[in-house]
């Protein structure tokens, strides 16, 4: 007979799932999940949860490395306000003169075009909330860089 173990994010306890060790640690930590495992040294992670941990991490790493590569565009900016089509264009196309005059819109955080989801057709108090929660490394007031 299988034991069961309760999952140290949701609680509820499973048959499927596996020891929180040294990597699901670290993944917690950039996730800015803080948990105390000091009171439990066998603590155990259900299937699910480690699914959404390994999708969030895998979200949030192509955010970091969206934003590594529009850094050194926004610093030679002066700190002015960028237009992300603009920036994102010259970082695809280096030494270009002009930038492409294009309609499609850019996802600020993947820099990918035409799937993103409107953050304007929530409040904006609400969007910024939950981006400086989730990815305080992107998402900023004085961050010069337009949605």
């Amino acid at each position: 007979m299988t034991s069961q173990k309760a999952c140290t994010l949701c609680f509820k306890e499973s048959k499927d799932f596996q020891v929180i060790e040294k990597v699901i640690r670290k993944i917690l930590d950039v996730l800015l999940l803080k948990i105390d495992f000091a009171l439990n040294e066998d603590s155990v992670i259900c299937k699910r949860c480690a699914d959404s941990i390994y999708t969030f991490f895998e979200f949030k790493s192509v955010c970091l490395y969206s934003e590594g590569r529009l850094v050194p565009f926004i610093r030679t900016m002066n700190s002015m306000k960028v237009d992300i089509v603009e920036v994102v264009y010259l970082v695809e196309n280096p030494g270009a003169a002009t930038v492409s005059d294009s309609d499609d819109a850019i996802c600020r955080l993947c820099l990918k075009r035409g799937h993103c989801v409107d953050l304007n057709a929530f409040s904006e108090d609400f969007a910024d909330d939950i981006l400086a929660k989730c990815i305080p490394e992107v998402v900023s007031k004085d961050n010069p860089v337009s949605p």
